[in-house]
């Protein structure tokens, strides 16, 4: 996995899914931990904990790590209990990206039609001060 294509998938999502400040905050900080315990698969980290060092609410952390996990983000397991933490997993990004809900008008050769401004009235003499 590279960090630096997991980024680039995150901020390609961003433009469809509009994600939150909590969720760009805690996908970044579970990147920081991946990154930090050498990439070996699942993060084990209490929510207590996260909600403390990622700086949002509780209710905010879950909201948004199942946005993420929607946007095919991350992978958790929730923790069971007392003392049982929270397992996050980053997921490899989509090799065929969703496509994006933008109209993009393209130019046709045969709609590319020079006027020169007679639609507008103008007089056209092939001068450059017309």
């Amino acid at each position: 996995m590279n960090l630096f294509d997991l980024q680039k998938n995150f901020w390609r999502l961003d433009e469809q899914e509009s994600f939150s400040g909590n969720e760009t905050r805690l996908y970044f900080f579970l990147l920081y931990l991946a990154n930090r315990s050498y990439w070996s698969g699942w993060i084990e980290y209490a929510d207590k904990k996260m909600v403390a060092n990622a700086n949002i609410s509780l209710q905010g952390l879950k909201s948004a790590r199942e946005k993420l996990k929607n946007a095919q983000l991350i992978g958790f397991v929730t923790g069971g209990g007392f003392r049982v933490k929270t397992k996050y997993q980053i997921l490899e990004p989509n090799s065929t990206p969703k496509l994006s809900s933008y109209n993009i008008n393209t130019k046709e050769k045969n709609n590319n039609t020079n006027t020169y401004g007679k639609k507008k009235g103008f007089i056209h003499s092939g001068s450059d001060f017309d």
